[in-house]
């Protein structure tokens, strides 16, 4: 499964140019999402992106 996530991050960066945005989250939420992506041996810019991507889509009525 790993193997999709990276397929799917790398078609999307492939044709776009990243640029910085800037959040705060809780400490926790950090702590989470660094567990997840090691976890699932993802990078954590490569899951932020893919988790926004996926919450517009589903709210972006």
């Amino acid at each position: 499964m790993p193997e999709q996530r990276d397929q799917k991050a790398g078609e999307a960066a492939e044709g776009e140019e990243r640029v910085l945005i800037s959040g705060r989250v809780r400490a926790s939420v950090r702590k989470r999402l660094r567990l997840y992506a090691a976890a699932h041996d993802e990078n954590l810019q490569d899951l932020l992106d893919r988790a926004i991507d996926e919450f517009l889509t589903r709210n972006d009525g």
